[in-house]
């Protein structure tokens, strides 16, 4: 039986679709290029998912030809550098790059490729990396889907964090934000997966779009913690993208928690 192969399986969203696929018992390969990533025993993965961990280096090109001697023909690309650079280019531009050129085209029935929502809009040199994968992934002659994620909860709270460690609270106020549940954004890649590709891409994002000061302030309240916010005016193309909502979309993940549910969870009283 042909198997399906998730790149970069021992990241976040990796994770998450491992545990959906091994409660369907769905016949799969997890690749990584850390193999502290799966050993790690902190890390809650079971060892049903560790024994389907296979090393796979795309951005040095090693491990490809024994990945692919498992008679793959369905791939989730999830592995991602992000703000890396590999040879004076993006780290994930190298990454699918390599994939493309050593995987046989002729044997993948369907290519599934993870990108972020706003990056043909927002001027972020991270993001156009992401635009070149999507255009190479068309490019292939592969058949191919393409979901466009706004930002997991967990990156979005990362965010707020790091404003909150200086003793003068700065927000760009109105900088627009859409946080998702990588749960949610998993079961969309599964529910992809049973249909024919695309060959299109789509959006998907959270319930509810959220301004940054209510971010931090329903995080600093969580956390009962109290700070001086001072907000600040929003300078840069980058920024101003942001605050156009250029990072949200209009489809909404039904199935993903809110970012309150996700704090009540996290920072349970």
């Amino acid at each position: 039986m042909a198997k399906i192969l998730v790149t970069g399986g021992t990241g976040v969203l990796g994770r998450a679709l491992s545990n959906i696929f091994l409660a369907n018992k769905t016949d799969f390969l997890i690749t990584s290029r850390n193999q502290k990533n799966i050993i790690n025993e902190n890390d809650g993965m079971n060892s049903n998912s560790k024994s389907k961990w296979l090393y796979m280096d795309l951005s040095k090109n090693k491990g490809i030809n024994k990945v692919f001697n498992n008679n793959i023909d369905t791939i989730l690309h999830l592995a991602s550098m992000p703000m890396q650079n590999i040879q004076g280019q993006p780290a994930d531009v190298i990454l699918t790059k390599n994939l493309l050129d050593s995987i046989p085209k002729q044997n993948i029935k369907h290519l599934i490729y993870i990108s972020i929502v706003g990056i043909d809009k927002i001027p972020f040199t991270y993001y156009r990396g992401k635009l070149e994968c999507e255009r190479l992934i068309k490019a292939s002659g592969i058949p191919y889907s393409i979901l466009r994620a706004t930002q997991f909860h967990g990156f979005v709270e990362d965010f707020a964090v790091k404003l909150l460690k200086f003793p003068i609270c700065m927000v760009p106020k109105s900088i627009k934000v859409q946080p998702v549940q990588v749960e949610a954004v998993a079961m969309e890649l599964n529910k992809i997966l049973g249909q024919s590709p695309l060959n299109s891409t789509y959006e998907i994002g959270g319930k509810k779009i959220y301004e940054m000061k209510e971010i931090v302030d329903s995080l600093l309240n969580v956390r009962q913690e109290k700070k001086l916010m001072i907000p600040i005016p929003i300078m840069g193309k980058m920024l101003k993208a942001y605050a156009k909502g250029y990072g949200t979309c209009n489809n909404i993940a039904l199935n993903s928690n809110t970012w309150e549910e996700y704090l009540a969870s996290k920072y349970p009283k």
